[in-house]
This record gives C-alpha cells, sequence and structure tokens, in this order.
C-alpha cells in the first residue's frame, strides 16, 4: 500500500514536531494496520538520502571494494534494517504490556527515519569528503549521532508510553541491531 501524498507530508512533518520533543503530533500518525505498513513507506523516501550517504562512502573508501558486492550488500543490510527492529519489537512491546501501543510506536518511528537521515546525510558528506576536518567532523557527527539517539528515545517513550529506562533499553536494542546488520553488510564486501 501506497500512502497519499497527504499522509506522507503530515507523517513527515509529525515526525520532524517529534524532534522537538512535543508529543503532540503522535496523533497525526495513522497507528491502523494499514498506517503501519504504510509506514514502510517511508524506507523509499530515505533511499535516495541513504543511496547518497553510501555512495559518499564508497568513494571515499581507501579499500578497493567490487561495486556490485558493495551495492548488493549494503541494499541487503537496508532492507533487513527496516525489517529486523520492528519485528523484534512485537516481543518487546509484548514484554512491557504495550501491544497496543506497537503499531503508533512503529509508525513513528519509521517515518522518525525520514527526520534522521536529513540530518545525518550533510554531516556525512561533510565528513567523508573532507569537506570539513577530522577535528571538527568528529565532534560534529558525534553530535548529529548523540541528537538521534536522544530523538528515538523521545519516540520510544513517548508512544510507546513507558518509563524513561525501557526507553534506552529500546534504544540500545535499536543500535545493537543496526551495528550488527551493518557489520554482517560490512563483511559482504
Amino acid at each position: 500500500m501506497i500512502p497519499s501524498l497527504r499522509e506522507i507530508v503530515l507523517s513527515v512533518y509529525a515526525a520532524a514536531r517529534l524532534a522537538r520533543f512535543d508529543a503532540q503530533p503522535l496523533a497525526y500518525f495513522d497507528a491502523s494496520p494499514a498506517g503501519v505498513f504504510r509506514s514502510f513507506f517511508a524506507a523509499v523516501v530515505v533511499a535516495p538520502f541513504y543511496a547518497l550517504t553510501l555512495a559518499t562512502r564508497f568513494t571515499a573508501t581507501a579499500d578497493p571494494v567490487d561495486p556490485v558486492r558493495f551495492a548488493l550488500a549494503e541494499g541487503i543490510a537496508y532492507v533487513l534494517s527496516w525489517v529486523a527492529f520492528p519485528l523484534m519489537m512485537v516481543d518487546i512491546a509484548q514484554a512491557v504490556d504495550r501491544p497496543g501501543r506497537l503499531y503508533l510506536y512503529i509508525c513513528a518511528y519509521n517515518w522518525s527515519l525520514v527526520v534522521q537521515n536529513a540530518i545525518i546525510l550533510p554531516v556525512a558528506v561533510l565528513v567523508t569528503t573532507g569537506i570539513i576536518p577530522p577535528d571538527i567532523g568528529q565532534p560534529l557527527w558525534l553530535t548529529a549521532i548523540a541528537a538521534i539517539t536522544v530523538y528515538i528515545w523521545f519516540i520510544a517513550r513517548s508512544a510507546l508510553e513507558i518509563s524513561s529506562l525501557m526507553a534506552v533499553g529500546v534504544v540500545v536494542l535499536d543500535i545493537i541491531v543496526s551495528l550488527i546488520i551493518s557489520a554482517i553488510a560490512g563483511r559482504l564486501y
């Protein structure tokens, strides 16, 4: 199912508002089962950002890498990253007694990835191309990652209505899943 342009714009707007630590825009997401499936369309919206980030990283790689293997490995990792964590959250939501909030969380999380990539892309391009020196790039990169980490913590806490500590656990799980998928992809090329 492809969401309407209105739903895409409203969902990205809501995700951007969540970045201001305002939980009210959670009401803008369609937290129905159909809305959850449509929220995975955010992967299509994010794909150009992700492709540009990968292209920048590929051209900055010192070791020669087969471009086909690189593209295939990263493409598979991209799909896995969109599916693995939400599937794990089904069990986590049950474990923390929040199954009724799962759809809202997945919608908010998926659409937040558009905002996250809009933050990361400029930083990735500036750092990997050497436009900014490493002594500025490293703190800038860490600041962006820290901001995104706090952002996804807020989404977990607000959408799932869980404690701050449980939200930290959700974020840690998200990071671990991402690192594992990235490490596996990196070994494929």
